[in-house]
């Protein structure tokens, strides 16, 4: 018998797609943020370490995390706290399709849980930390889905993802610009 958590973002699916058809749109949002850390240590926190780092910065918010494997390929799986405002017991699974030390580039594509199979069809997440002095860098953040239903996500559906992208690297530099000889 499958988990209670498994079987409700299926039925959640399903309903969607009977109701609304194979229909679907692809969309993409950008940001751009100034962090006043170093691309290498932002990497080494936000990159290689946020299955460490994010629930002990953010445990409103991440209850837990883990990492399966190493490298691309490996996948990130985030557990959402009660405060988070996910449905109680939600997790988000990103598995690794790019990890480029030497420009800095991280990409993941969603495989279940957060937001796909309920609004989304999938979900891509890009970031590129272009160094812009020796304690500073640029995020460059991108981020490509296609949606379940028939209509693009409006502002106010992306405002929470942008948002909460940009302030999970906030939190990693607060943690950084705190405890300047992590990740030196």
């Amino acid at each position: 018998m499958l988990h209670p958590l498994v079987v409700r973002p299926l039925l959640v699916t399903y309903f969607l797609v009977c109701i609304l058809g194979n229909k679907m749109v692809s969309g993409s949002c950008t940001d751009e943020v100034t962090l006043n850390v170093s691309a290498a240590r932002l990497w080494k926190g936000a990159v290689c370490e946020p299955h460490i780092l994010y629930p002990k910065l953010l445990p409103n918010f991440f209850s837990k995390a883990e990492r399966i494997g190493e490298g691309v390929g490996a996948v990130n799986v985030f557990y959402f706290a009660p405060a988070s405002n996910m449905p109680l017991g939600s997790f988000n699974k990103n598995k690794i399709v790019v990890l480029d030390e030497a420009t800095y580039t991280f990409k993941n594509t969603a495989t279940e849980g957060g937001l796909v199979g309920v609004l989304l069809k999938s979900l891509d997440y890009e970031s590129v930390f272009v160094p812009s002095g020796a304690d500073s860098c640029i995020a460059k953040i991108k981020m490509e889905y296609e949606t379940l239903g028939d209509k693009d996500l409006s502002e106010e559906e992306l405002k929470p993802i942008r948002d909460g992208s940009i302030g999970v690297l906030k939190a990693v530099e607060g943690y950084l610009l705190a405890n300047p000889d992590v990740y030196a």
